[in-house]
């Protein structure tokens, strides 16, 4: 299974990625999330790696493991950091898959992915990559992207907007 470096040097070569897609086109907002997403998955993984040599095979198993409001989780995370985790997948689910991110909403209609749910998984992700930079000193920091809906938050800590 993968260590800890491995999840940390995918979710930088996804970083990069990430950062690179709005020079290809900056309206592909369905797979920046989900390389945000991706992002996350790995740090998680590093995460639980690091701290328990805990390798899991599903999303399922990675969320029951860190899941803060689950008694028998031996590794959760702040309340915070695992809301921001849980929000990045449904929208990953979302812009996959065309359903609507809350897993309660059984609609039958296409839900569509546009720029406001990328600036929801980038405000969820900058939660996310700070939590573990602080508690691993990952060394993630800059990510430069596009994102108009972005353009004016001042509570970024590791994305940095581009006009």
């Amino acid at each position: 299974m993968a260590s800890y470096e491995s999840h940390i040097e995918q979710a930088k070569k996804n970083i990069v990625f990430l950062s690179q897609t709005y020079s290809i086109n900056s309206n592909f907002w369905d797979w920046q999330i989900t390389i945000s997403f991706y992002i996350g998955v790995h740090i998680l993984n590093a995460h639980l790696a690091k701290s328990a040599d805990l390798h899991y095979r599903t999303h399922e198993a990675v969320k029951n493991a860190i899941n803060p409001y689950n008694p028998l989780a031996l590794h959760n995370i702040p309340e915070d950091i695992y809301l921001s985790y849980a929000k990045l997948e449904g929208l990953s689910r979302r812009s996959r898959y065309l359903c609507h991110d809350d897993y309660s909403n059984k609609g039958t209609n296409a839900f569509f992915t546009y720029e406001k749910h990328f600036a929801k998984a980038v405000k969820a992700l900058d939660k996310i990559i700070l939590y573990f930079n602080i508690k691993y000193d990952l060394n993630i920091n800059d990510i430069e992207i596009i994102c108009p809906e972005l353009a004016l938050a001042r509570y970024l800590s590791i994305f940095k907007v581009k006009s």
